[in-house]
Formats: structure tokens, sequence, C-alpha cells
């Protein structure tokens, strides 16, 4: 369907939202009408994946693009999905303390990306607490539960990122015995990076890509400088608390406010209790999909400090509001944008790696 073009609201993983409101074009009229989009969607990997794109002239080819980024990423939540037990990743875990499994590429890719990061945030992010996830997603633990914060014994025995081998020539990956892999932190963004890869060998260079509140933003729409994005409110998704604008760069939150419980801290085992989002910003959505949970890990103090060392990465933090009918304080590594300005952040190349650049107009 053709739709008029709507900014993203970046928000904890639960039903996408989209709400009015109007980008910052090059040289034209503020209220000038922006160009129509394509938008396609569907459900997948246990969210709405919505995917949009200028259209310029006849909108066939594009929705045909469109449709063939969604396959794709259908086509991976048959491999890296946890919650279907005849998932490539599922009948990996099931082989826990077997020895080396081989695995397709795609799944050999996500989890060396996966335990990359895990290095990197000293282990606030690792995909190995499935034992754990699966544990408290068998059980309902409400908000005021003392098992919210409290730590787990025994858990470096299943727990631990270190304990995964991986062999790239033989692909193959081997997991202790009772041990797993839970790739819900980071497995969204990889098919967000996947379906911008074949929308980009399609010659589609400028679309947004949706992943019920995570996004990857490609190119610019027409006559604009970036795809315009809200960070929500903590205390209700409905509600956007933060704008900018976004290109050729990947937007991902982490927050516990819609399911309480839901992220673990790996170094405890035990549900984090913190009333706070964290949102990350980097040029791919596999690498933001993962630092936005790594992030809400370390908390704002760590994270923060954290975040100002490397150059490919923004982070911002929201706790609610001190007082109703108060906006939710922030801090973190973004700048605030005067009224009647936004904040524009991009990725480029550098050296070896993308990196990010912010500025304001």
């Amino acid at each position: 369907m053709a739709a008029i073009r709507k900014p993203a609201v970046v928000a904890p993983a639960a039903a996408l939202v989209i709400v009015l409101g109007a980008g910052l074009s090059e040289g034209s009229d503020a209220n000038q009408r922006p160009a129509p989009t394509l938008v396609r969607a569907r459900y997948l990997m246990g969210t709405v994946f919505r995917f949009e794109a200028p259209v310029e002239g006849d909108g066939a080819g594009v929705g045909e693009s469109l449709e063939s980024a969604l396959d794709e990423v259908q086509r991976l939540e048959t491999l890296l999905s946890n919650w279907r037990d005849d998932s490539e990743l599922s009948l990996l875990n099931a082989r826990s303390g077997q020895g080396a499994v081989p695995v397709s590429p795609e799944l050999f890719e996500v989890v060396e990306s996966a335990l990359r990061w895990a290095r990197l945030t000293e282990g606030t992010f690792d995909p190995t607490v499935e034992p754990l996830t699966r544990r408290f997603r068998e059980r309902t633990l409400p908000r005021s539960s003392g098992a919210i914060g409290s730590p787990i014994r025994g858990i470096s025995s299943v727990v631990g990122w270190r304990r995964v081998s991986m062999d790239p020539v033989r692909r193959t990956i081997a997991l202790p015995e009772g041990g797993g892999l839970d790739l819900g932190g980071i497995g969204k963004g990889y098919a967000l990076d996947r379906a911008g890869r074949v929308l980009a060998v399609r010659g589609i260079h400028a679309a947004l890509l949706d992943a019920g509140g995570q996004i990857l933003a490609m190119g610019t729409p027409p006559g604009e400088f970036g795809w315009r994005v809200d960070v929500a409110d903590p205390e209700d998704r409905n509600r956007p608390a933060y704008e900018f604008l976004l290109r050729d760069a990947s937007a991902a939150t982490s927050g516990n406010t819609v399911r309480p419980g839901e992220i673990i801290n790996p170094a405890t085992g035990a549900p984090l209790a913190e009333t706070l989002t964290a949102t990350a910003i980097a040029p791919d959505g596999t690498s933001a999909d993962a630092l936005s949970t790594a992030l809400f890990v370390m908390g704002p103090e760590r994270g923060e400090a954290w975040a100002l060392h490397r150059d490919d990465l923004r982070v911002l933090y929201l706790k609610p509001a001190a007082r109703p009918g108060k906006a939710p304080r922030f801090t973190g590594t973004l700048p605030q944008a005067p009224e009647r300005h936004l904040l524009i952040i991009t990725s480029r190349q550098a050296t070896a790696h993308r990196s990010l650049h912010a500025e304001i107009r």
C-alpha cells in the first residue's frame, strides 16, 4: 500500500508504534508534503517488521523488493529463533555437550558477532544466557517479585560466552553441556542488516526498516536529510520523548518497562529491575541490537563512560519523569537539539570501519 511517510518510534521490544510527523527537508518549505512511500509489513520473529521505501514512478518493483526483503527475514526466523523447536538454533542448543556441530553460514555469522560484542562489552551482552531466559520465560515474574535483581547461584556452570567454541574452517559451534544460545538480543538487528542487503542488491538504497521498534535507516527520503525517528517515553511507548534524523545507521532500544524482568544480568543471572531505557545508535542493526542490551545492563554511569571511547556508537538513556506531566530525564552521548532544530546522525566509512557523526540543523 502507498503511505505518507511517518517517523518511527524506537522503543523496547513490543508492538510497532508509528506516530505522525514530518522530517526536515533540504532547501524546501517545512510544510511541503513528503513524497509517498510504499509499505510492506509482516509478523515475524515475534513482532511486526515494517519496511517502507520512497516511490518514484511505478511502485511495482519497489513492492516486490520489499517483499523479498521480508522473505529473507522469514527465512532467518527458521534459523535463529529459540521459540521454534525446529529452528537451527534450537537444534544446536539441543546438542549442547555433544561436541562440534556444523551450522549454516548465517547462524555462524550471527553467533560470531554475538561473541565479539560479548568480549568487547565484557560480558554485559552475553548470548549464552539462554538457560536463564528459558527459565524465566516459563514463569511470570511480577514487578514486585523478590526474584528480580536477586543473584542466582551456580550460573557459571551454564552461562559464559567464553565457553562457546567456534571453528571458522569447519564452520562448527560447540556448546558446553547444559548451555545454550539466545539470539533474541541480536537476531532482529542481524535480520534488518540482511534485509537491507537484499534491497541494496535490487537497487534500493533509501528505505526505513522497522523491526518492532528497532530501526535501520538506509539513505534518505528524497530531498531530506534523513529518516525521522522518535525514542519513546519509558513509561508510555505511545508518546515520543526524543527525536532525531537517522541516515545509514540503526537505532535500538532496550528496557524492562514493557515486560519487567525480561533482561537478565549475565553476571548475576537475575532479571534487572531498573526502570529506564537504553537506546544504542550504531552503523548497523546487528551492533545496535546487541549494544542496546549491553548498555541497559551497564546502566547510565558505566554505559555512558564506555560509549565515550567509541566513534561508532551513540547512547541515550531515558528515565521516567521526576513528576507527573514532566518530560523524561535523559543522559548519554547525544546532544539535545534546540527548539525548531533537529539532530542528524549518520554513519560514514572510516579507515577500517564505519563511524557515526552527529550535527544539528
